[in-house]
């Protein structure tokens, strides 16, 4: 991924928006932002704004996409936790790992702050037969 590669997510929502990524290091760290102009922060929550869980889940997904260029399509949340909230436009590390069975660990940290942690599962697949 290039430095300043600009990527478009949040496919949970009908307008897409862009923020600025930057790969950290080769083994599966990327570091983002929810910009603080983003629309979704108009109402969670007015007058204290938070990134909500699932963006932050919707940018694992796209970034595990991305990364690895395997479709996460279907893919189950196996677990999920968060921490600690998250303000607009704070600075966010991804770290994630794929693990023998081709499940996904991951975990977002703000500094030494750890936002959340979890898992993701590939989809089944289905015998045709």
């Amino acid at each position: 991924m290039p430095e300043n590669y600009h990527a478009s997510c949040f496919s949970c929502w009908s307008q897409r928006t862009f923020i600025k990524r930057r790969k950290a290091l080769a083994h599966h760290e990327v570091i983002f932002s929810i910009p603080a102009q983003h629309p979704v922060f108009d109402g969670h929550f007015p007058g204290h704004p938070i990134v909500p869980g699932v963006m932050l889940i919707d940018e694992v997904i796209y970034t595990v996409e991305f990364t690895t260029e395997k479709s996460m399509s279907g893919c189950h949340i196996s677990m999920t936790k968060f921490y600690s909230p998250v303000s607009p436009g704070e600075v966010l590390t991804l770290r994630f790992d794929t693990r023998a069975d081709d499940s996904i660990a991951f975990e977002i940290h703000a500094g030494n702050r750890k936002v959340a942690a979890g898992s993701l599962s590939p989809a089944a697949r289905t015998s045709p037969f």
